[in-house]
């Protein structure tokens, strides 16, 4: 009797492994899924880096113009021309 249940206990021990073999591949394709979406996320976000980074490049090569000097004085340090009158809308506060 022992010989016919060896080869039926080897049967359910190679099943079982097959089993978890089959799981595991489910579960890492899942995982290599999800991988390459984030590398996809990622490698937009590195292309738009760069070319924030060529811009501000370029922006340094060419230096600064008087126009972006002006723009800057009157947005973020409410600057105005001689002679200009900046009224100030405060009812939305």
């Amino acid at each position: 009797m022992s010989k016919s249940k060896t080869p039926l206990l080897l049967r359910i021990v190679l099943l079982a492994i097959l089993l978890g073999t089959a799981i595991k591949i489910v579960g890492l394709q899942s995982q290599i899924t999800a991988k390459r979406e984030e590398l996809a996320s990622l490698t937009v976000r590195v292309q738009e880096c760069e070319a924030v980074g060529e811009a501000l490049r370029q922006e340094m090569e060419n230096g600064i113009s008087e126009a972006d000097i002006s723009e800057i004085a009157r947005t973020e340090l409410s600057y105005a021309q001689p002679g200009e009158r900046v009224f100030v809308d405060t009812s939305s506060r």
